[in-house]
C-alpha cells in the first residue's frame, strides 16, 4: 500500500507541475487523491501568485510556509471521515534553473471512514486572498475552484 501511495503522490506532483506550466504563470494548484483509507493532498504555490515583487513574495511565502504546517489552514475535511495526518511536508523553494520560488506542500491522512469524504473545503483561497485555484483530483480530473464555492469534490 505504501508503494501505491508513493506512486500516486508522484503522479499528482507531476500532473500538477505539467498543468501549472501549461497554464498562466503564477497559478496555484491543489491536488487530491483518495486511495483506500489514505487521502493525499498537495498544494503548489508559486511566488508570482502571492506578490508582485520579489521582496514582497519572499516575505509572503515565508509567512505562508509557517501557516501551512497546520493543514486546517488550507483544507477542511469532513469530521465524520475520522482523518488524521500521518505525514506532512511544507517545502519553501527559493528558485533555481528548473523552477522559480514558491511553496510545495503535501499531506497524507489516514481516515477511519474514507467513504465519508465526498468533498474537501479549500480554505487556502481565503488564506492567500485569491479568487481561484487549479485543482486536480485522482482519478476525477481537472477543474478550477472559485472563492465563491471553495469546495473540491472527490
Amino acid at each position: 500500500m505504501k508503494q501505491l501511495v508513493t506512486s500516486v503522490t508522484a503522479l499528482l506532483f507531476c500532473c500538477s507541475i505539467g498543468w501549472a506550466q501549461s497554464g498562466a504563470p503564477g497559478r496555484i494548484t491543489v491536488s487530491a487523491a483518495r486511495i483506500g483509507a489514505n487521502l493525499l493532498l498537495t498544494a503548489e504555490i508559486p511566488a508570482a501568485a502571492v506578490a508582485d515583487t520579489t521582496s514582497a513574495a519572499n516575505t509572503r511565502l515565508q509567512t505562508l510556509a509557517v501557516a501551512l504546517r497546520d493543514v486546517s489552514r488550507a483544507f477542511v475535511l469532513p469530521e465524520a471521515a475520522g482523518c488524521e495526518v500521518s505525514e506532512a511536508d511544507v517545502i519553501r523553494h527559493f528558485g533555481n534553473s528548473d523552477s522559480g520560488p514558491g511553496i510545495s506542500a503535501g499531506w497524507e491522512f489516514i481516515c477511519t471512514n474514507p467513504g465519508e469524504i465526498q468533498a474537501i473545503g479549500v480554505t487556502l483561497l481565503s488564506l492567500l486572498g485569491v479568487e481561484s485555484v487549479d485543482a486536480l483530483t485522482f482519478p476525477g480530473g481537472q477543474r478550477v475552484i472559485f472563492a465563491d464555492n471553495p469546495v473540491l469534490a472527490l
